[in-house]
């Protein structure tokens, strides 16, 4: 009878076996995780930098998706860093892990449940940081092994290798980014809009203000390709840097005086000519009336300056009740659209009681059907020829109807929404005079998104691939993380779009690039410093700091309290779950299968 050499079961930490030919499976399993976490981080993170550009009508939504393939591909492209190495010096990770095996389940756990919590995140239109999550699942995963008592709280000791300080303290860290970006963007909103918006010269001051902010778009992606792209590849002394930038500045600035400036000046001349031609039509209509004016009639010099005085504040006096009307009259269009959706609710049991109310508001009603003219009751009954279809045909419209919802989703816009948007200060005739500026300032937020972010995805998986070299991580890796996380926009960022481009505060383009410059500028600081920033905390910050500087009654405080409880239940969530899942993982019971099976 056939007998084998008996088989030791211990715990899956002690029993390790050859691990470069047992645990091939790791990073099968890591490339699906890491896929999983790239199609979800599109879906929540990218339309941060998008939904401005979107909420105010600067772009629909499916030409911002395309501009986002052509951003997030070359931008993870030039990805230098990750975010565990930034975090966790390389040595500290290595030495909290029994060995090559274990390192690589980790980071394995850590694309799980960073893809996990990036998923649910998005259903429940939370945007949350990619970045943290990977941070926190680390977290987890180090517990496991060396229990909760090795994680220092608010200060780091001689024992622990971090970079920074305790975890506690790392924790409020990623609140600095959006403090910042919330300040930038108040005191730049607010500058421009006492300095140009809402000055009577404001066409004027705008062809100064537009060469400013081109150049400190163009000083911020240049502060972006010396500190975070080139400086691993580019040493430079820390006042030439600071020289390179100004540079780059300046030439923004003269650019924008060729470019940009002449624009504006055209568009600014077609907008004066419209209101010229209304002008005169207006002033053609009243010649009769002003011949009919009797000589006797006209008043002397110093009634005529009252009256001049008088007529003065009566059209400031109109303006003001012109803008108080159209505020009021969309409240009332929403308030009427609500009375007629509970109108049409009403029970037909109700109908039938004959209490006195409802009799008079019957007779009331029949009157008014009486004095309704007779067009009114006219029925325009139109027909329509009914062809025969083939199956293939409705098919056919059927998927496409399905894919464009998909793809091109309707706006929805709450009662809430509709209020806060009519409420909001509105600056026409200038807004216009910012969109292109806007969308440069989305794409180099986006490019800064890309290379920061979603390129940093594929870090962990590096680690997997090649233990212990995490920084040597191939280019078109990083590419195919962009390329799966526009992936994910497309298909999935609608929902996070609205929330950040339409509910937490009014959008117009001299907002939304407020806010994106603010957001970028924040991100690059913050960065700066050695301090953890991510991109979607900066960019709800920025808006909430545009929307405090023009009426706080315009931002959505309901929402903005949602996803604050967001970024702290991340840490909770990634932490406990990693935890979870590596510690069942490594503690479960394992054995090593011999390599030779003695048979007697």
């Amino acid at each position: 009878m056939p007998s084998r050499e008996k088989v030791t079961v211990d715990l899956a930490a002690r029993v390790v076996g050859n691990w470069k030919e047992t645990y091939v499976w790791i990073p099968i399993l890591g490339a699906f995780a890491v896929v999983a976490l790239a199609f979800s981080t599109g879906a929540n993170n990218i339309p941060a930098p998008l939904s401005t550009v979107v909420g105010s009508g600067a772009l629909p939504l499916f030409k911002a998706t395309i501009a986002a393939f052509f951003i997030y591909l070359p931008g993870a492209a030039l990805s230098g860093s990750n975010p565990i190495n930034s975090l966790f010096s390389q040595q500290f990770v290595q030495d909290n892990q029994p060995n090559e095996a274990f390192l690589m389940w980790s980071m394995t756990v850590v694309l799980i449940t960073a893809a996990i919590w990036m998923a649910m995140a998005t259903y429940f239109e939370l945007p949350v940081s990619s970045q943290q999550s990977m941070q926190d699942a680390l977290f987890g995963t180090i517990i496991g092994v060396q229990g909760f008592r090795y994680i220092p709280i608010w200060h780091k000791n001689e024992y622990h290798r971090f970079n920074v300080v305790g975890m506690a303290w790392m924790i409020v860290q990623w609140t600095v980014a959006p403090v910042v970006a919330c300040v930038c963007a108040f005191c730049l909103f607010t500058l421009l809009k006492k300095l140009v918006l809402r000055h009577e010269k404001g066409d004027e001051r705008i062809l100064v203000f537009l060469p400013i902010g081109y150049g400190i778009a163009a000083g911020l992606l240049c502060q972006f390709a010396v500190f975070e792209v080139l400086r691993d590849h580019l040493l430079l002394n820390k006042w030439v840097a600071i020289g390179v930038v100004a540079l780059a500045t300046l030439i923004g600035v003269l650019l924008s005086l060729v470019l940009a400036v002449p624009l504006a000046r055209r568009r600014l001349q077609i907008i004066k000519d419209t209101r010229g031609e209304f002008d005169v039509k207006d002033t053609t209509l009243n010649l009769n009336e002003l011949h009919k004016i009797e000589i006797h009639n006209l008043p002397t010099s110093r009634e005529a300056g009252e009256a001049k005085e008088d007529d003065e504040k009566q059209e400031v006096d109109v303006e003001d009740m012109l803008k108080d009307f159209m505020q009021m009259r969309t409240l009332e269009t929403v308030y009427e659209e609500e009375e007629r959706s509970i109108a049409f609710s009403v029970d037909s049991t109700q109908q039938d009681n004959d209490n006195p109310s409802q009799q008079s508001a019957l007779i009331t009603s029949f009157k008014q059907l009486l004095e309704c003219k007779s067009e009114q009751f006219e029925r325009k009954t139109s027909f329509q020829i009914i062809k025969e279809t083939a199956l293939n045909n409705s098919g056919w419209r059927l998927i496409k109807e399905s894919a464009k919802s998909v793809i091109c989703p309707a706006v929805e816009y709450d009662r809430p929404t509709l209020i806060r948007h009519a409420l909001a200060e509105k600056y026409d005739e200038l807004e216009d005079l910012f969109w292109l500026l806007h969308l440069v300032a989305s794409c180099i937020f986006a490019l800064i998104q890309s290379s920061t972010e979603i390129g940093a995805l594929a870090g962990p998986y590096g680690a997997i691939i090649d233990v212990g070299m995490a920084n040597n991580m191939t280019w078109w890796c990083r590419v195919m993380g962009g390329l799966v996380a526009s992936m994910g926009f497309f298909f999935c960022g609608w929902r996070l779009t609205q929330v950040l481009g339409l509910k937490v505060t009014y959008m117009s383009n001299a907002r939304g690039m407020t806010t994106q410059l603010s957001a970028a500028a924040a991100v690059l600081i913050v960065t700066r410093l050695s301090l953890p920033a991510s991109c979607v905390h900066a960019f709800v910050g920025s808006s909430v700091g545009v929307g405090i500087a023009d009426n706080r009654r315009n931002v959505n405080w309901r929402l903005v309290g949602k996803l604050v409880g967001g970024w702290a239940l991340t840490t909770l969530f990634c932490s406990g779950l990693g935890y979870v899942i590596f510690s069942a993982s490594i503690h479960s019971p394992s054995y090593v299968v011999p390599e030779t099976i003695i048979i007697n």
